[in-house]
């Protein structure tokens, strides 16, 4: 049975470590202090929004990042910027279980709409994600490193 709940200071290894795998399987280079700092920030309210994780038996085998961000075209959004579990976890509900979570938060908080993002190459997530109702809007995302 899988339990989802918000992450707390004590779990912050575990979720830490599977933010750094799920960029890792995704070609990232994952980079330990922006991990580090993004987990910090959510822990600690300097952000509103999630740090969720799911755990089976005890062990965290998924977890789920994302912000609050306010839209003048969109409303209350809110940005799912990682969700990842573990591939030994997988196929029996994880990821549902957290997905689920997120919406119903998102509604606790009066959320207008929830996006993220899934690389073209990840079916797999694109279709987990149209299975839950998401779609893919046709937007392009530009982006610009300033470090």
């Amino acid at each position: 049975m899988v339990l989802v709940d918000r992450a707390t200071p004590p779990d912050r290894p575990d979720v830490e470590r599977l933010i750094a795998a799920y960029h890792a399987s995704e070609g990232v280079k994952a980079r330990p202090e922006r991990v580090s700092w993004a987990v910090e920030q959510l822990l600690k309210g300097r952000f509103p929004g999630l740090l969720l994780v799911a755990r089976e038996k005890h062990a965290i085998v998924g977890v789920a990042l994302a912000v609050y961000q306010p839209s003048a075209e969109l409303g209350r959004m809110l940005a799912v910027n990682d969700l990842f579990v573990d591939p030994a976890a997988r196929r029996k509900g994880v990821g549902r279980a957290l997905a689920t979570r997120i919406v119903e938060e998102a509604k606790a908080m009066h959320i207008d709409r929830i996006d993220l993002e899934v690389l073209p190459t990840n079916e797999a997530a694109a279709a987990f994600w149209r299975a839950l109702g998401f779609r893919a809007l046709g937007r392009v995302i530009y982006s610009k490193d300033l470090s």
